[in-house]
């Protein structure tokens, strides 16, 4: 308790005398940044993932072609979490002498289970949102069935043996993106008219979807994985294959690693500080020592100061934090789609456990060095205290953030690789530049000139400069990393949904129409090719069919297809293109899925005739372009003499919408499937993905700044002692200036010069590992980069040194 006390007097005397401004306000910033970016990006990834499980239909989706075990959803119960199961058929309607084939979702009360149906009363009506489900005896249709069958909200229809009242039209569904392609209009009835209707019975082919919503949900996707067979199917908002799962996942990444290098750059503040705060308060422990105070005892008076730091940092910085992240959502509101949720009890977490590492790793090493001060300090100041373990120094700083690692990282394999590489080549640049200056010194030797003369003043302190130097370059690498990959992610998703994508997909087109088709579309639409549609499924694989059950339900029916021409959203991977007849061209996830590879033979049944094909090609599909893709394509000469359909999308402006109801009178069986609703939806999650990362670049930019600062600091009393002797021999402050600017400015360019060589290295790694991105190298940074660092360093070194020229030398060297 007497440490405890004296070391509460002693922060209060030197808080008050500045000693420990500097130190405390770095911890600050960085626990606000990590708190201020860890609310945000909770609130805004939680917002993400709830508009990617609305598009799914729940946090967990189990799909199914048979009828789904009730225990699934007892276990659902008692982890807490709200189910409900919709079943998916298709089925003829009838009003008066027009039929039409339905796709009908049969849902029971508690659908949706996430966000809300959008409706109409009547085609002219206003859209509302609801949560409610048609009632009994009633259903609720797509515009598209109203206009085939030539009816009108309150009609009746046949639907199986009953008669069913049309009461809503269907405008959106939260869960569509499960379902996104039925060929069918979409007809929403009550699970309890099924029985009724006698529209199912034995072998009827009805596709299950048991939805999940709630926290625990991954834990029972943990449970069943291992349990289910073939014919199911887990989806979560994350792993369906979508543009937006796929940029939350990007996103998520990108997240992690921002908060990351956030933490770097604030330990590299903090640690610089701690230095200088250590190395201005040798006096103060040999002083101690003198008195008689042991060396546990010093130890633990600047263990509790920096606690008590630690504490005040927190107290401080979490109401900060708090409301600077406030402050930004309320500034983004308007470009922010949702209500975001309210934050998880992480980023507290978070943010307390950093600043606690932090400060044991990288500020408390310097200090427990003090307290091997000797007493003959008092005496002789060039008297230092023993350097500290390197053991104990380093392990202190190691354990600390494997730690930290652990708190915020789920799984830190990989972010541990990337440390320890960046830790190894931070030790190999920092003895290189050691080693340069060693040299720089030697050869500026008998050279005058002011660059000569600063070059071989940084190398007389060589170990100072080599500090600074790897603190400006770790700090600029960071930023040009972060930045970077903020460039392209963004780049890449706003690719994803280009302009005028396709909103409208057509199924059902006979080959004898596809010529008046392409004639009266072509005038309002923009088309994408057709592609000759034939259905079937793979029997074998090098004459194995147990393969085909790999990976999940790979025996349902599939759209094959033929072309000669590499649709536009594909590239091969492997092999040759086109297919010759006898040969396949395969996605690769596919194939990855079932085990193929080039050169393997494929057993495929089509209406009952089986043939053997052989893989030539493997591709890569962007599936989520809005274009027709396919896991299979054939030769022509394989498939030309089977029956077809055609496929084809288009995308069709508000105004050209009447070609629509053309289309459907010149070509009564074709199907056309809207999308405007579900691109919006992507838009809208892309868009918020987009601004996560636009706020968390400014952090980084802010804990650039802090290192900065710190890093000039370091070296702060050594200058002004240093430019008051030169004032007292006579140097004038026109050379002082001068001396300033060429030295700093040398700094920045060699900084510049080794942040560059790091960042374009840690980058294509990063691309490589964690994001799947192509790395494209950046010429022109390596001559910007430079220049502009050696100008923001030297002006900033120069401002931070300006007491040299104001004060006077005496009073310079008595305040030294």
């Amino acid at each position: 308790m007497k440490s405890f006390r004296l070391a509460l007097q002693l922060l209060r005397r030197e808080w008050q005398s500045g000693e420990l401004l500097t130190l405390t306000a770095s911890l600050i910033l960085a626990v606000t940044t990590v708190l201020t970016i860890t609310l945000i990006t909770d609130r805004l990834t939680s917002g993400m993932t709830r508009e990617s499980a609305e598009l799914v239909g729940g946090d967990l989706v189990i799909e199914s072609t048979r009828e789904p075990d009730a225990g699934w959803r007892t276990r659902g119960s008692e982890l807490g979490l709200k189910s409900t199961t919709v079943l998916l058929f298709d089925s003829v309607l009838f009003a008066g002498e027009e039929m039409q084939l339905g796709s009908i979702k049969a849902v029971t009360n508690g659908y949706p289970l996430l966000g809300k149906m959008e409706i109409k009363d009547s085609v002219k009506g206003e859209t509302f949102t609801t949560t409610a489900i048609p009632a009994p005896g009633t259903v609720w249709a797509d515009p598209r069935i109203l206009n085939q069958l030539g009816i009108q909200p309150g009609d009746e229809i046949i639907f199986g043996a009953i008669k069913v009242k049309v009461d809503k039209l269907i405008i959106f569904e939260p869960d569509q993106a499960g379902s996104l392609f039925q060929f069918a209009p979409r007809l929403l009835v009550n699970q309890a008219d099924l029985a009724a209707a006698q529209v199912l019975g034995p072998g009827s082919r009805v596709h299950y979807r048991t939805l999940f919503s709630g926290t625990e949900a991954a834990q029972l996707k943990i449970r069943l994985e291992q349990e289910l067979g073939v014919g199911h199917r887990i989806i979560t908002p994350n792993e369906d294959e979508n543009r937006a799962s796929e940029a939350l996942s990007q996103a998520t990444q990108y997240i992690r690693l921002s908060t990351l290098l956030t933490i770097i750059l604030a330990a590299i503040a903090i640690a610089l500080t701690a230095r200088r705060y250590a190395e201005r308060h040798r006096d103060t422990s040999a002083m101690l020592r003198c008195l008689g105070g042991q060396q546990r005892s010093i130890s633990l008076l600047f263990s509790y100061q920096l606690l008590l730091m630690t504490v005040l940092a927190v107290a401080i910085s979490a109401p900060l934090g708090w409301l600077l992240h406030e402050l930004i959502l309320q500034v983004l509101a308007p470009l922010l789609p949702v209500e975001l949720p309210p934050p998880s009890a992480s980023p507290w977490v978070t943010a307390c456990s950093s600043a606690l590492l932090l400060m044991t790793g990288f500020a408390l090493p310097p200090l427990l060095r003090l307290s091997n001060t000797p007493p003959l300090r008092v005496l002789r100041k060039e008297l230092n205290p023993p350097s500290l373990s390197m053991w104990l120094a380093y392990g202190l700083t190691g354990v600390s953030q494997l730690v930290l690692l652990l708190v915020i990282f789920e799984d830190i394999s990989q972010i541990l690789l990337i440390m320890v590489a960046a830790t190894l080549s931070i030790a190999v640049f920092g003895w290189l530049i050691f080693q340069v200056l060693k040299k720089v010194r030697k050869i500026t030797a008998n050279r005058h000139s002011l660059l000569a003369k600063s070059a071989r003043n940084l190398a007389a302190h060589g170990a100072t400069s080599t500090t600074q130097i790897m603190a400006f370059s770790l700090t600029l690498m960071l930023m040009l990393l972060i930045a970077h990959l903020r460039g392209d992610l963004v780049d890449e998703w706003r690719l994803q949904l280009p302009d005028n994508a396709p909103n409208h997909f057509v199924f059902n087109l006979f080959p004898e129409q596809t010529e008046d088709f392409l004639r009266i579309a072509s005038q309002s639409a923009k088309l994408q090719p057709l592609y000759p549609v034939i259905r079937g499924r793979l029997v074998a694989v090098n004459g194995d069919r147990d393969a085909i059950t790999a990976g999940g339900d790979n025996r349902r029916e599939l759209n094959f297809t033929w072309t000669t021409a590499l649709p536009k959203d594909n590239g091969i991977t492997e092999g040759q293109w086109p297919p010759q007849n006898g040969e396949i061209s395969v996605e690769q996830e596919y194939a990855k899925r079932l085990g193929m590879k080039l050169g393997d033979s494929i057993q495929i049944d089509i209406n009952g005739a089986v043939f053997d094909v052989r893989v030539t090609s493997l591709r890569s599909v962007e599936w989520e372009s809005f274009s027709p893709n396919f896991y299979l394509i054939f030769s022509r000469q394989q498939l030309q003499d089977m029956p077809t359909g055609y496929i084809t999308s288009f995308y069709l402006d508000g105004d050209n919408r009447p070609l629509l109801k053309q289309l459907n009178v010149h070509f009564p069986a074709l199907t056309i499937i809207e999308i405007d609703n579900i691109i919006a939806r992507m838009e809208l999650i892309l868009s918020q993905v987009t601004l996560s990362v636009e706020v968390i670049l400014v952090f980084i930019l802010l804990g650039g700044f802090a290192v900065l600062f710190a890093t000039l600091q370091t070296t702060a009393d050594e200058r002004r002692h240093e430019g008051a002797l030169l004032r007292a021999l006579g140097a004038s402050r026109r050379y002082i200036r001068q001396a300033y600017l060429a030295e700093f400015g040398l700094i920045g360019l060699i900084s510049g010069l080794i942040a560059v060589t790091g960042a374009e290295a840690l980058t294509a790694a990063i691309y490589h590992k964690a994001f799947k991105l192509e790395f494209s190298p950046s010429p022109e940074l390596w001559l910007l980069v430079p220049v502009l660092m050696a100008l923001v360093v030297a002006v900033a070194g120069y401002t931070g040194s300006r007491r040299v020229m104001e004060v006077s030398p005496n009073q310079l060297l008595q305040s030294g």
